[in-house]
């Protein structure tokens, strides 16, 4: 029977891949400018990142797999620090091209001593009482691997806060409050790859999961809520018909209860009257319904628009 922990990372990756997947999907729909595909470049990673530990913990006892899956999902976050530098330098406005340069260098190199195999070699199974992850063979270099992160991912951070705050507008300095939070968030995450490296800290693993999931619900909630990366086309469109579909559902229900609580001895055993007049009822409800949601929803981004 797998551990507490295992069930709970799986919960936690498999709803982050599905966060992480459709903020994908809206960043890309919208995007056109160079930092939205770094952008999405980065959440690409995060998502396969995501999946690849729902399946190890839904395989764990699966070890000959675990291996594979580990090099699918760790060997692209090499990438993750550069992108995210290179992203915060062109959403400011002011990139320091040799600082992105640099970044973007040093990062290719890193694949020197991983394609050697003396650094992010995996190799082998560590089995905990908690469960069985991926071994990540230890070297010289992890230290620096960790500094490289740490050191370019709050570099971002700091050239984020400085844009904040020559900011003109509030709402774009709160686009930059909830990129900093999220980034914060995911560079903190981390911790999550100790227990590769034979560090037996059990809470890590669902933990470093977790700080993933608050990362992309941040920026999913700033997409929704404040227009981030002004896509806010396609989220009138889901909100009108996700209301519209919640609102059909609920009339179907209620009314099919109660045609059969009251009405079931008329009805007799045809109960597919029911399902009939519940439908008839529905698309009654729902035709004047979708008028003034559609206006609600449309006054609603239109006060967003003259406030940005």
């Amino acid at each position: 029977m797998s551990s507490p922990v295992v069930i709970l990372t799986a919960i936690e990756s498999g709803f982050g891949f599905l966060l992480t997947s459709a903020v994908l999907y809206f960043v890309l729909s919208r995007g056109r400018k160079t930092y939205h595909y770094l952008f999405a470049a980065f959440l690409l990673i995060c998502a396969i990142w995501d999946l690849g530990s729902f399946l190890i913990m839904v395989r764990n006892e699966r070890v000959e797999e675990l291996d594979a899956i580990g090099r699918i999902i760790i060997l692209p976050c090499v990438f993750i620090p550069a992108l995210i530098f290179h992203f915060a330098n062109l959403y400011t406005g002011r990139p320091i091209r040799w600082a992105v340069a640099l970044v973007w260098s040093l990062t290719f190199l890193t694949w020197i001593p991983i394609i050697a195999g003396v650094f992010y070699k995996i190799e082998g199974v560590h089995s905990y009482t908690w469960g069985n992850i991926f071994k990540v063979v230890p070297s010289v270099f992890d230290p620096l691997m960790f500094i490289f992160w740490f050191g370019v991912n709050l570099t971002a951070c700091w050239l984020l806060l400085k844009g904040m705050r020559v900011a003109a507008f509030r709402l774009e300095r709160r686009h930059y409050l909830y990129i900093i939070s999220g980034l914060l968030a995911v560079t903190f995450a981390i911790v999550k790859a100790l227990v590769t490296m034979g560090i037996d800290v059990s809470f890590l693993v669902p933990l470093g999961m977790l700080l993933n999931d608050v990362f992309v619900s941040v920026i999913g909630l700033a997409i929704i809520k404040d227009r981030l990366f002004d896509i806010t086309v396609i989220v009138k469109k889901s909100a009108i018909y996700s209301a519209l579909a919640a609102i059909l559902i609920f009339v179907f229900s209620f009314s099919e209860h109660v045609l059969i609580t009251y009405f079931g001895e008329l009805l007799g055993g045809h109960s597919e009257i029911a399902h009939f007049v519940s439908i008839a009822i529905g698309i009654a409800v729902l035709m004047p319904v979708k008028h003034r949601l559609e206006h609600g929803i449309e006054k609603y981004f239109a006060k967003k628009k003259l406030e940005f």
